[in-house]
C-alpha cells in the first residue's frame, strides 16, 4: 500500500493478520484491513521480510504448531494434541482460537449429516480444544460451533461438553440455555441446565452418578427429563456415545 502523503510503501503479512481472525473471511466479498503504520516496505527489508522467509518470527512459530496440532487431530494423538496444544498457548491465545475456528471450518464443510465416525473424530478435537481454552470463546462461537440449522452437531456437543467441563462459570455465564430455547433446541436447553445444575461434577462423574440426580429441567416444550429406566440405558451406552445419550434418552413428563 502506497502513503499518498509520505510516498512510503507500506505492507501487512496477511498469513499473521488473520491468526485467530479467520471468522471475519466467512461470506465476506470484502475484508478491511488495518495496515501497521510501522511496517515500511524500504525499512523491512533489514529484518522482518527475512524473518517472515526464514519462518523465525513468533507467528510463523506459531502457524507451524496450529499446523501440527491439525496433524495430531487428523489421528487424535492424544499425547501430541497436548504437547501442541500446550505449545499454542505458550505462544498466544490466537492459535487456539485459529486452530478452533479451523475445526469448525472443516466440521460445516463436512455438511449436517456425519458419520458417528466422523462426529467422534471431530467431537474429540473439540472438546480437547474447549477444555483446554473455552474461556475464551463467545456466545456465537459455541453456536456456530453446535447449532445445525433445526438440529445440532453431535460433534459441536462433544465440544459443549469440553467446555461444561474446563470451564463451568464461564459456560453458565454465556446463557446458553436460553439461547438454545430461543433456538427451539429444547435438548440443548436441557442440557445445559442439566450440566449447569451440577457445575461442580465433570462428565465422566455425572455418567458415574446419573442414576442418582435429578434430570427434570424445563424447557419452553416443557419439563424434560431422563426416566429411571432409561438412567439405566445411559450409564450402558455413556462409554461409546458420551453425553449425546442423555438427549436421546430426554423424554416430556407428563403432569
Amino acid at each position: 500500500m502506497v502513503n499518498v502523503q509520505s510516498n512510503e510503501i507500506h505492507y501487512v503479512w496477511l498469513q499473521e493478520y488473520l491468526i485467530g481472525r479467520e471468522e471475519i473471511l466467512y461470506g465476506a466479498n470484502s475484508v478491511l484491513v488495518k495496515v501497521p503504520v510501522e511496517n515500511k516496505l524500504n525499512l523491512s527489508f533489514q529484518r522482518h521480510l527475512p524473518e517472515i522467509a526464514l519462518g523465525v518470527t513468533k507467528s510463523s512459530q506459531l502457524m507451524a504448531v496450529q499446523k501440527l496440532f491439525e496433524v495430531f487431530s487428523s489421528k487424535y494423538d492424544a499425547k501430541a494434541l497436548a504437547l501442541a496444544s500446550d505449545l499454542l498457548k505458550h505462544l498466544g491465545e490466537g492459535g487456539h482460537i485459529a486452530v478452533f475456528n479451523g475445526a469448525i471450518d472443516k466440521l460445516n464443510k463436512r455438511g449436517p449429516h456425519l458419520s458417528r465416525a466422523d462426529s467422534q473424530e471431530f467431537g474429540k478435537v473439540l472438546a480437547d480444544l474447549t477444555r483446554r481454552f473455552g474461556e475464551k470463546l463467545d456466545v456465537d462461537q459455541i453456536l456456530k460451533m453446535v447449532v445445525r440449522g433445526d438440529t445440532y452437531s453431535l460433534a459441536g456437543l462433544d465440544g459443549l461438553l469440553g467446555l461444561y467441563d474446563g470451564f463451568p462459570d464461564h459456560a453458565k455465564s454465556l446463557g446458553l440455555a436460553r439461547r438454545f430455547d430461543d433456538l427451539k433446541l429444547y435438548e440443548l436447553s436441557w442440557y445445559c441446565q442439566f450440566r449447569e445444575a451440577y457445575a461442580e461434577l465433570d462428565s465422566m462423574s455425572i455418567w458415574l452418578q446419573i442414576s442418582e440426580l435429578e434430570t427434570a429441567f424445563k424447557t419452553k416444550a416443557g419439563v424434560l427429563h431422563i426416566s429411571e429406566e432409561d438412567r439405566v440405558f445411559c450409564s450402558m451406552k455413556w462409554p461409546n456415545r458420551a453425553d449425546a445419550v442423555y438427549l436421546q434418552s430426554l423424554r416430556l413428563k407428563v403432569p
